[in-house]
């Protein structure tokens, strides 16, 4: 990967879940190898039209699936969420002990 991204742990493995389970005909597996190897970087991929429509397709859905939560659920996925999100920038984590 050429950009930033490429340091943040729980994008790369949200790319390299992408990219091992989609098949080669699938937009957004595409996008995620493409990214994961470096062929272009996520902006540039994310333009190519075949993974904007895709990315506009799984967005829209999962905008949808949100909005039909109930908010005691809707809480939890964010808490889950930042939990995630924070276990990824911990300075505890071994990514930020090798820098």
């Amino acid at each position: 990967m050429t950009d930033d991204i490429a340091r943040d742990p729980l994008a790369r493995a949200l790319l390299t879940t992408l990219a091992r389970s989609r098949g080669t005909n699938d937009p957004l597996g595409s996008l995620a190898r493409t990214v994961l190897t470096g062929d272009l970087d996520l902006r540039t991929a994310a333009a190519v039209s075949w993974h904007s429509d895709a990315l506009q397709a799984s967005f829209t859905e999962a905008m949808t699936r949100r909005d039909a939560l109930s908010p005691d659920q809707r809480a939890e996925y964010e808490r889950h969420a930042r939990q995630l999100r924070d276990l990824h920038t911990s300075p505890d984590t071994e990514e930020h002990r090798q820098e």
